[in-house]
């Protein structure tokens, strides 16, 4: 057994880690570019699994629907 004091512990924000790791593959800074983790292929009724922290920033919900993205922003997508 490891001795408690060297024991250490890892929180991990899974609504934003799945965009985290796309944004590191696609080389941009995740609090800079409006990136949304979705299949726009469906319907603007789809939700959105994951959105960047730039676009929390913004005022957009995590877990929204397309739809509900104000027009003015804008984003990129990425499939989950």
């Amino acid at each position: 057994m490891v001795p408690e004091q060297n024991r250490m512990y890892i929180a991990i924000d899974l609504k934003s880690f799945y965009v985290s790791v796309e944004c590191v593959e696609r080389g941009l800074d995740l609090f800079q570019v409006n990136l949304v983790m979705t299949d726009p292929t469906r319907s603007v009724s789809t939700i959105c699994l994951a959105i960047t922290p730039a676009m929390k920033q913004l005022g957009v919900k995590n877990r929204c629907r397309i739809h509900e993205i104000p027009p003015d922003v804008k984003y990129i997508t990425a499939m989950p």
